[in-house]
């Protein structure tokens, strides 16, 4: 039996939402009609949601017949509806066929945001969610991307909208429909409405106007589902790509390392002990697998997934999930494997005081003299958080010779935000101009780039982050001058904007609820043109980046307004 409580929450829900969309919808005109055009969205963090159309020129009508869809389907399938979402069309585009797929293909992976309808009743048509999340375009080897037969077949037999076998080539010389529509969302345990955006890049996000209440949500959030990814044995669900709930089989020992990192950072923010007992678990993990001795005080990260690949890399996130632990908790039981870590990154430096990257375990002969530039800003940033702890000068002085050398080879030009990060803390130690301008220089000449950039790319926000606490520090010591050609409103400005924008790639349960199994991906965050992926890294940069905003930019104040996004 179906609880009467469900069937009466989506006549309410629907009463609720009806109510909200009826000032502002207007009918749309195909062909001869003129109608009115609405998706109803229902799911649950179980299920993937169902979405029903209904098209009809009386609001009303349509409104009643989707009350009729929603408790018919909610009582064959026994659910429990949690998410509801209404999208009414804004604007449809008649266009051939063959120019729907000329736009695919001028379309970057997975951003294509459009619906599209197959006939002008709607009969066969696709929500821009339900196109993506349920990778109906995709890109095959050696050809052109464009709609997936195998995949729109196998979604149409959820759906169970239509029992005919779908065939694009069918459509080849017709012509389809594409749409845009306004959406707003409604979550059973809130009594609020999320009025969602809909632009070109940001459709089908919630709107905010309170950015304090939203970032400290996120890393909540976020930091949460780390937690749950860490099992018993302290090794994490690597991952998933989240369409079809597949789970990501490799794994790396280095982003582990980090995302334990990322994981106290959140904690620092959100006291809940069940992230520092799953760090623990991780960390012993981390010991247990992966650290090896070559001699009784120099220790090596191996990876034992890669082939035993000792990466330059994997030492130095082992020391910042270790004193990151250490520092926040006032526990020091993990400070003399960290050091011998640290005497493992001093190892793999060379005469010049550049770094080899890669040993191979387990003769640690060279593998790999360069590979990737993080490693670097990751091994210097490392043990100055280990100078912070212990002291021991070796550190510090390691880390300057490794700056002298980044500055001398111009190693800004990387804009790697880990040398920001590592510029940041040594200017504490050693308040030296060359510090600073290096640190403005990494920043700088990247600020339009990341303004306009049209992915999340979570990375972009720890690094103007650092920027903007090192200016900071810089008017504390009375080194404005440095800033003369640094132009810090516009730093400010694109930190602001990528906060709000890094929110689309934030699994919201209104994004999530067309995946396969919501549960999954639930407030993690993705990587949209990677198939919408879930990866601990992905999620660790995110939540490391709005962990330095919430501290640093909104600080005090009860209340930054949120952007008004116009992507």
């Amino acid at each position: 039996m179906i609880a009467q409580t469900n069937l009466s929450y989506i006549t309410t829900a629907l009463t609720n939402l009806k109510e909200k969309i009826s000032p502002m919808v207007q009918p749309i005109q195909i062909e001869t009609d003129t109608k009115f055009i609405c998706f109803l969205s229902i799911g649950n963090p179980s299920i993937r949601a169902r979405v029903l159309c209904e098209i009809n020129q009386s609001l009303d009508k349509v409104f009643q017949n989707l009350e009729k869809k929603a408790i018919q389907f909610v009582r064959k399938n026994h659910l429990d509806p949690e998410w509801m979402k209404i999208d009414y069309v804004t604007n449809v585009e008649q266009l051939p066929f063959q120019q729907l797929e000329q736009k695919f293909a001028n379309t970057r992976r997975n951003y294509f945001r459009y619906g599209i309808a197959f006939d002008e009743q709607f009969q066969l048509a696709f929500l821009e969610q339900e196109i993506n999340g349920n990778a109906l375009i995709r890109q095959l080897p050696n050809k052109k991307i464009g709609l997936h037969d195998k995949n729109v077949n196998h979604y149409l037999k959820v759906k169970q909208s239509n029992k005919l076998l779908f065939m694009k080539e069918h459509y080849r010389n017709k012509n389809v429909y594409i749409f845009e529509t306004k959406s707003y969302f409604k979550e059973r345990t809130e009594e609020h409405i999320h009025d969602l955006y809909n632009g070109p890049l940001s459709n089908g996000l919630r709107k905010t106007t309170n950015m304090k209440d939203e970032v400290a949500h996120l890393i909540e959030k976020s930091t949460q589902f780390l937690t749950r990814q860490v099992g018993e044995s302290g090794k994490f669900q690597y991952g998933y790509f989240s369409a079809f709930g597949k789970s990501i089989a490799n794994y790396n020992i280095l982003r582990h390392a980090s995302s334990l990192y990322a994981m106290m950072e959140g904690y620092e923010i959100i006291r809940d002990e069940k992230v520092v007992q799953a760090v623990e678990r991780g960390l012993n993990y981390l010991i247990d697998s992966a650290i090896v001795y070559k001699n009784e005080d120099t220790a090596f990260v191996v990876e034992h997934a890669n082939n035993g690949e000792i990466k330059l890399g994997s030492n130095a996130t082992a020391i910042l999930a270790m004193t990151k632990y250490m520092t926040v908790t006032g526990n020091d039981n993990y400070l003399e494997i960290a050091q011998a870590l640290a005497r493992g990154i001093i190892e793999m430096k060379l005469p010049d005081s550049s770094f080899i990257h890669v040993l191979q375990y387990p003769g640690f002969e060279i593998k790999e003299m360069n590979r990737i530039i993080y490693y670097e800003g990751e091994a210097i940033f490392a043990l100055l958080r280990l100078y912070a702890i212990d002291k021991k000068p070796q550190w510090l002085e390691e880390v300057k010779d490794s700056f002298d050398y980044f500055m001398k080879k111009d190693y800004w030009k990387y804009h790697d935000h880990w040398l920001s990060y590592a510029a940041n803390e040594l200017v504490t130690y050693a308040p030296e101009d060359a510090y600073f301008e290096f640190g403005l220089k990494n920043c700088h000449d990247r600020l339009q780039f990341i303004y306009h950039r049209e992915t999340t790319f979570p990375t972009f926000l720890e690094l103007t982050m650092a920027a903007y606490k090192m200016i900071h520090r810089m008017k504390e010591l009375g080194k404005e001058y440095l800033l003369d050609n640094f132009d810090e409103n516009f730093l400010v400005e694109t930190i602001d904007r990528r906060a709000e924008f890094q929110r689309v790639g934030f699994f919201y349960p209104e994004q999530a609820m067309y995946m396969k199994q919501p549960s999954l991906i639930l407030d993690g965050f993705f990587i949209r043109h990677h198939s919408f992926r879930v990866r601990i890294d992905d999620v660790e940069h995110y939540l490391s980046g709005y962990c330095q905003y919430y501290h640093e930019r909104i600080g005090e104040q009860t209340n930054i307004e949120a952007l008004i996004l116009d992507v």
